[in-house]
């Protein structure tokens, strides 16, 4: 376990490495060529870099396949590269929506139709490796036969993938959450022995740190689609390869009641506040989104928020892995 230990420490140290030396640069290209958008969560709404999903899974790449160099004999190369194989196809996605804007991105039918299109290489491992049971609690170990990968399976890929877009637009939230996520899920990792995907959540949690120093209050750069999309992916295939489906479900409840919230409202309403002349934001009249229910129990500026949230994240994933381990 400690040689495991060790190469979970050099992806991410080797990946934070990486982000950290190429975003500076990045940023600077990003505005030179216009790649901006309005920070609305500040009263006078400068323009800050986009596209950092970039950095992010360039350095992610780079620190993977380093890590391999060290694990060629431990690791499972048909899960990794099923896993790098998901993480690409959903990136380039986000990336052309990112790039193309919301007037020409992609729209809201083809964010749901694409995940479920590119799930059809987990659909054919959950099938490969006999997946056909799923915990309930309370109800115990229920066997679903094909169920699982043909059904469940794109279901869940489709949500996680969707659902992690829906809970951002403040400064360091996107990163901040997935971190939390992710060294907890690496925990469960761990300790069910899965070396390969154990490595692969280093070198993203590696890149997130990276970028998460750009990306905190005041950002200068936004990370956008390229990065929460690929959350939203790596937690679905990590709940499928862990068999954890019920527990990274918990994990991820805030996304599931922003779902719930943002459907009773169409989908239309922002996660923004409006920005007060004092620093702090206040919540929108319409509502639509948990970062209103925050705003309106108090006068919190941005960071605050965004500190409630990592908060929240924090003591639900405290939870899971006293449900793990007892």
């Amino acid at each position: 376990m400690i040689n495991t230990i060790l190469l979970y420490l050099i992806s991410i140290i080797f990946a934070t490495f990486i982000c950290i030396l190429i975003t500076p640069n990045f940023i600077s290209l990003m505005k030179q060529r216009g790649f901006v958008g309005k920070d609305m969560n500040k009263l006078h709404k400068p323009l800050v870099a986009e596209l950092g999903g970039i950095p992010v899974f360039v350095s992610f790449v780079l620190s993977s396949f380093f890590c391999i160099l060290f694990s060629l004999n431990i690791i499972d190369y048909s899960l990794f590269l099923l896993l790098i194989l998901m993480m690409t196809i959903i990136f380039i996605i986000g990336i052309l929506d990112d790039a193309l804007g919301w007037k020409k991105g992609i729209n809201q039918w083809q964010h749901f139709i694409l995940p479920l299109l590119f799930s059809i290489p987990v659909i054919i491992y959950a099938i490969s490796q006999n997946f056909n049971s799923i915990y309930i609690p309370f109800l115990g170990t229920l066997n679903v036969g094909y169920i699982y990968a043909i059904i469940l399976v794109p279901i869940a890929i489709t949500a996680t993938t969707n659902a992690f877009n829906l809970l951002a637009g403040f400064n360091g939230m996107e990163a901040g959450m997935s971190i939390i996520i992710f060294i907890t899920i690496s925990i469960f990792a761990l300790f069910k022995g899965n070396i390969t995907l154990l490595l692969i959540l280093g070198a993203w949690i590696g890149a997130l740190i990276g970028i998460y120093k750009y990306n905190k209050y005041p950002a200068k750069i936004f990370l956008g689609d390229g990065v929460t999309l690929v959350s939203g992916v790596l937690i679905g295939m990590s709940a499928i390869v862990l068999k954890l489906e019920w527990l990274i479900a918990f994990i991820y409840i805030l996304y599931i009641i922003e779902f719930i919230i943002k459907a009773s409202h169409n989908f239309k309403p922002e996660c923004f506040g409006v920005p007060q002349k004092d620093g702090t934001l206040a919540p929108k009249p319409t509502g639509g989104s948990l970062t209103h229910i925050v705003m309106k129990k108090g006068r919190f500026t941005e960071k605050q928020v965004v500190h409630i949230f990592y908060i929240l994240q924090t003591i639900i994933c405290g939870i899971a892995l006293i449900f793990f381990f007892f």
